[in-house]
């Protein structure tokens, strides 16, 4: 073991600065979603200028979550093998207090305090709620110029948040510290 404790101390070094970079860039993409629903929601009363184009304005966002649910999914990976090396630094039986396990337990919708889970469960259900909102919103403007037409992008949208709907469930399925299994 204490041959192969400076490439794990490596490995988990290089795990921990990557899941800071996902979260980085997770923060940076929802100031990017932010930032376009205040910029085409300003210009509201002129959207109609845009005609049957209303209909695309909520493609940037399909785009975004689905990016989203990658980084979910890429944080969930990098976790697990945060804990695994250190389960495994610590020789199987580490503190529990420490590092990112205690952080596991502390944060994450599986296994935090229930004041912590409702209000994660509120962060991303809100944004997911106005994300639906949003297209939902741009859609029934929409109608008004392509009519009946409507249906064909709300079915392309329909069809593209199915995947990222599972995406998104099998990244929070990922993200449970429990099922991590040990050797």
């Amino acid at each position: 073991m204490a041959d192969r404790l400076p490439a794990l101390i490596a490995v988990y070094q290089s795990d921990r600065a990557d899941r800071v970079t996902t979260l980085t860039v997770s923060l940076a993409t929802m100031g990017a979603a932010v930032t376009y629903l205040v910029g085409t929601i300003a210009f509201y009363d002129k959207l109609d200028l845009l005609g049957w184009a209303l209909s695309l304005l909520p493609f940037p966002l399909v785009c975004i979550m689905a990016f989203h649910s990658q980084l979910l999914n890429l944080a969930a990976v990098r976790a697990r093998s945060i804990l695994t090396l250190e389960r495994e630094i610590f020789c199987g039986g580490g503190p529990s207090g420490v590092g990112v396990t205690a952080t596991e337990f502390a944060i994450n919708v599986h296994t935090a305090p229930a004041p912590h889970r409702i209000s994660t469960l509120i962060a991303y259900g809100g944004v997911g709620l106005i994300n639906m909102t949003y297209l939902v919103l741009m859609l029934v403007k929409a109608c008004s110029h392509i009519h009946g037409w409507v249906a064909v992008p709300a079915l392309l949208y329909a069809a593209l948040l199915v995947p990222i709907a599972a995406a998104w469930r099998l990244s929070a399925i990922n993200l449970d510290p429990r099922e991590i299994v040990t050797d």
